[in-house]
């Protein structure tokens, strides 16, 4: 029978082998087209997905848990995901304390050599809890937004501001699929592991990575469909945004998208 410590440096080699992959693995993001057919995106042209950010416990000393202690009461690392249209991941960012505020995250995701990278002129789609500025499109706050709110065929949006906000909950519902399907997948990400912090944030990193390859070489995801039934960056030298704050040229344009999408859904040119 091989030693523990022999199945531990083997575990170690594969998971070094993983991450080396990661400009491989990673997705390369492609904007929605004009032309797009796709009934959920065509409306956000120019978008190149959706992000958001999930809590992932960890087993930390006691001398540091107060630093990865999170509004929910959990010892987690606060980890951004940002996906494309097929559920692939693009970007991933792991290692930040649970108490760590999601804008601060995104912040040190874009402000990185090897970082976050957002050509101007295309966006993600994030939630509400994010500015609504260059580069990230997020509803509008203070109106109904859950996907379950429009459930009832009578219950339709009665505003451009409520259809906005239908139009990009759909939308931007492949973010918290693509993070539903993740976990699902992976049992360690369910529960700690008892690792060093730093090969624990590996290992996360590394079940981001394999998600990506299986969605690449699977034409099928068996865990998508038990899903399903159950209701469930690389450096190069182009201009990107370097900002994460409100901007108000942005929320004039998005006053306009939303008009535009309202008026020809009720068919008005």
């Amino acid at each position: 029978m091989r030693s523990a410590r022999t199945v531990s440096q083997h575990f170690h080699h594969v998971l070094t082998a993983v991450l080396r992959l990661g400009s491989l693995l990673l997705a390369k993001p492609i904007p929605v087209s004009a032309d797009s057919s796709c009934a959920r995106w065509k409306c956000f042209e120019g978008c190149l997905g959706a992000l958001d950010e999930t809590y992932i416990d960890v087993r930390v000393p006691a001398e540091d848990r107060a630093r990865y202690h999170t509004r929910k009461e959990s010892v987690s690392v606060n980890v951004l995901g940002v996906c494309d249209r097929e559920m692939r991941f693009i970007y991933v960012i792991t290692g930040w304390e649970g108490s760590a505020a999601d804008a601060r995250v995104l912040r040190d995701a874009i402000s990185r050599p090897n970082g976050l990278k957002i050509p101007r002129g295309n966006y993600y789609l994030v939630d509400s809890g994010y500015s609504n500025g260059e580069g990230f499109l997020s509803p509008y706050r203070g109106v109904r937004y859950h996907l379950k709110e429009w459930d009832s065929g009578w219950n339709s949006p009665q505003n451009h501001e409520e259809f906005f906000n239908m139009k990009h909950a759909s939308a931007r519902n492949v973010i918290e699929c693509t993070l539903g399907l993740l976990k699902a997948r992976w049992a360690i990400l369910r529960s700690p592991a008892f690792y060093s912090i730093k090969v624990q944030n590996r290992i996360i990193m590394a079940c981001y990575l394999l998600h990506n390859y299986i969605r690449q070489e699977m034409a099928d995801d068996p865990i998508e469909q038990v899903l399903t039934d159950e209701g469930f960056g690389e450096k190069d030298s182009g201009e990107y945004l370097g900002t994460v704050d409100s901007n108000p040229i942005w929320n004039t344009w998005r006053d306009e998208m939303a008009k535009l999408m309202y008026n020809e859904w009720r068919g008005i040119s």
